[in-house]
């Protein structure tokens, strides 16, 4: 009886997914104009579009090559984005790192991405900032995933953005969102599972901010705590609120002017297990894949039929002062040390075993030679493992050094990272000509 029940509950858990507009084995997307739903089976190819009814009509054969889907999971959760006027449709899959685009004008169907599921993203954020596709933060293999990457249009991967500090711990569920007009992402209450047999949720109430302009996470404050933010998800972005679905009461939050709206009316609650979608002016929200019913929100006239709540977060005047004093007080025996014990400080690390390999490769090179990244992939001896994990060596071993390098010396990028003069898009790597003749002596 308890495996039925485990059976159904996760069945259950499949069907009602609110992450994602498409389960199982269809691509989904909502059509900006009618606000209406168009899906790809994905065993057999066809392309079906929903009526005013909640019916599915099939428009025919898709064109696309079948292979396209060797490595697509068993059950599929995609978002969708809607480039160059609706001409293209992008689809990506939820956990891996596979993108597709549909052309409606052909009926055409393709993969765009060279990478391979991985399943470390799971439950991430994506959206289009000026062109481009991001994806920030996700969960998988008993973790979280806190890093920003964006979709590379030339080589058609997934690259990391680095920011200049520590941001969030988790970025997952809650209140995530992009806004364009600042260019912010705002990231605060993740819920964070310990993973363990007697699994409980531990909800976040710092509130963080990433600005893209100057690569910088930054907090901004506490959650109000008297928001149901601990008992009820039911979280959508609209561009510039976050609409808060709590026991029949929408909390509209403006996180750029720090203030929460209360929206009283029972007719347009919010369930666990609506597939949502944000057009213009109007949420739509969808209640099971196959049929309605459909739910249609004006975001202009819930705003405006709300009344003032409260403010979204505190500022934390108090733990900021704490900081302060607490830097003012380490600015003075960090220039003591840093002044008088050079010679420590350049000794004060080890470079590990593969670490010493690639730099003894790159003291090697000639001033107008270079290694290229199948030759660093060599010397770390990752030819067997997947791209996706070739560039996470690479990225985690420079990345390790040129910290130990800028730590020592005081010299960024100790290993650069250039484009190919004569192919912009190869990438290739060399020592910085200030810390050559440091790190020969270093290995000596």
């Amino acid at each position: 009886m308890i495996k039925i029940l485990r059976i159904s509950l996760l069945v259950s858990l499949l069907v009602l997914s609110k992450n994602g507009y498409g389960l199982n084995r269809y691509f989904t997307w909502v059509e900006p104009n009618t606000n209406l739903r168009y899906r790809i089976n994905l065993d057999d190819y066809e392309l079906y579009r929903e009526n005013e009814s909640g019916k599915w009509e099939n428009k025919g054969n898709v064109n696309l090559d079948p292979s396209i889907f060797n490595h697509i999971p068993p059950h599929i959760d995609n978002n969708f984005f809607i480039y160059d006027k609706g001409e293209r449709i992008r689809l990506t899959i939820q956990g891996t790192g596979q993108v597709y685009e549909f052309f409606p004008s052909k009926n055409e169907l393709i993969r765009v991405d060279k990478t391979f599921h991985s399943g470390y993203n799971f439950g991430s954020n994506l959206f289009v900032r000026k062109g481009t596709l991001y994806c920030l933060g996700g969960e998988g293999f008993w973790n979280y995933n806190p890093t920003i990457t964006f979709f590379d249009e030339i080589i058609k991967e997934w690259e990391i953005l680095r920011p200049k500090n520590k941001g969030p711990i988790a970025i997952v569920d809650g209140y995530q969102g992009y806004h364009e007009k600042s260019d912010v992402y705002y990231s605060g209450g993740s819920g964070l599972k310990n993973y363990l047999e007697d699994e409980k949720t531990e909800y976040v109430d710092d509130l963080f901010l990433f600005d893209f302009k100057t690569n910088k996470w930054s907090f901004i404050g506490k959650i109000n705590p008297d928001l149901p933010f601990k008992k009820s998800r039911g979280i959508i972005w609209t561009s510039e609120y976050f609409f808060h679905f709590s026991d029949g009461n929408i909390y509209i939050v403006n996180p750029e002017k720090n203030e929460v709206y209360l929206h009283k009316d029972n007719t347009k609650s919010f369930r666990e297990g609506y597939h949502q979608s944000v057009n213009k002016d109007t949420i739509v929200l969808f209640w099971g894949m196959n049929d309605g019913p459909t739910v249609k929100l004006s975001i202009s006239e819930i705003v405006k039929n709300s009344t003032y709540w409260g403010k979204f977060y505190t500022y934390g005047v108090n733990s900021y002062w704490y900081y302060i004093g607490l830097l003012l007080l380490t600015i003075p025996i960090m220039f003591y040390y840093r002044k008088n014990s050079k010679i420590n400080r350049v000794v004060d690390f080890e470079f590990s075993d593969l670490e010493k390999k690639l730099l003894l490769k790159l003291l090697e090179l000639k001033p107008e030679d270079y290694l290229t990244t199948n030759d660093v992939n060599d010397i770390l001896d990752t030819h067997n493992k997947t791209q996706e994990n070739q560039r996470r060596i690479r990225f985690n071993v420079i990345s390790e050094i040129n910290k130990k390098i800028e730590n020592s010396f005081g010299v960024k990028d100790g290993i650069e990272r250039t484009s190919l003069p004569e192919d912009k898009r190869l990438t290739v790597y060399k020592l910085n000509q200030e810390v050559i003749n440091k790190i020969e002596n270093l290995l000596q």
